[in-house]
């Protein structure tokens, strides 16, 4: 925890900083960026596949895609006038 503080101290933000919560973060965007649960979970040390699928969220994933196309859409229409 001491360590955790000690890098974290000259961000300016509210929110307040835990171990768990950058592993979860780290866990997360790895998960987002390699979309390979066997790395995930050789990463966090876990020894299940089940438990690494904890930091997968396809809910937020489907939200993403369907920003986005809303999005190119948007662009789409706007560039047609």
């Amino acid at each position: 925890m001491v360590l955790v503080k000690k890098y974290t101290k000259d961000f300016k933000s509210n929110k307040s900083m835990s171990p768990h919560k950058l592993r979860h973060t780290y866990g997360t965007n790895l998960m987002e960026q390699s979309g390979d649960i066997h790395l995930l979970r050789t990463q966090l040390g876990h020894t299940l596949t089940t438990t690494a699928a904890l930091y997968t969220n396809p809910e937020q994933e489907k939200a993403k895609k369907a920003a986005k196309l809303l999005g190119e859409r948007r662009t789409n229409y706007l560039e047609k006038d």
